[in-house]
């Protein structure tokens, strides 16, 4: 049997399993557990937060809300009894003026007829220009800022202020997650290349076969087991 062969029969598989075991799972284990609870910690935190802001931002648009349907709470009162008062006036107004014109055909005069319906021409524009009054308080009160919707735009916008502050714990949530492992290589297993690598083991593998095809052979099993590939001829 050749070199190549003795080589192979030599080299038994690893157990990746004890090989872990021995490069020192606990610390890695550890290291997770760590970030983990920081990562909980902070996923808590951010949740906490958030719905403290929100509570607090829900209880000034109350405020505010409320404080928009007072203010014109006093003036929609007012115009709803001026508006019943016009209704009232408006209907005994127009009850007078039947009965004149009844009266009128009667064989009342017209000149009694002339004096209501002056009279009544003259109350229905007392009652147009109350109503003109009311109308124009009203819609002065509507126009004063801030309007509900204006409410609504400012809450939003502070909502998406609170959510820049709320993405940037996420992120550290997220960030705490990702550094839970490190993802390069173990020191341990790096020195163990390193030293199946540079410790003369090709030689030891090659035994009395020192011929440089031997040493390359068994540079080259070492290489592959450990997963590095052919090393490039020189």
């Amino acid at each position: 049997m050749g070199n190549s062969g003795r080589i192979a029969n030599t080299f038994k598989p690893i157990q990746v399993e004890q090989r872990f075991e021995e490069s020192g799972m606990g610390r890695y284990e550890r290291a997770v557990k760590s970030s983990l609870k920081d990562a909980n910690y902070l996923a808590t935190g951010m949740v906490e937060q958030i719905g403290a802001d929100l509570r607090r931002r829900e209880v000034k648009l109350q405020e505010i809300m409320r404080a928009r349907t007072d203010a014109a709470q006093e003036t929609l009162n007012e115009v709803a009894s001026v508006q019943d008062a016009i209704i009232a006036g408006s209907t005994e107004v127009k009850r007078s003026l039947d009965k004149a014109q009844k009266r009128m055909r009667r064989g009342g005069n017209r000149e009694e007829m002339a004096d209501q319906i002056i009279e009544a021409a003259a109350r229905l524009g007392e009652l147009k220009k109350l109503h003109e009054k009311v109308i124009d308080k009203l819609q002065a009160v509507l126009a004063k800022p801030p309007h509900a919707v204006e409410i609504i735009e400012d809450f939003t916008s502070d909502i998406l202020k609170m959510a820049a502050s709320w993405e940037a714990s996420a992120r550290e949530v997220d960030e705490s997650i990702s550094d839970a492992v490190d993802q390069n290589p173990p020191a341990e297993m790096a020195e163990l290349q390193t030293e199946l690598n540079t410790g003369g083991y090709d030689l030891i593998l090659a035994g009395n076969q020192r011929d440089p095809e031997s040493i390359a052979a068994s540079q080259e099993k070492i290489s592959d087991l450990i997963g590095e590939g052919p090393k490039p001829t020189i």
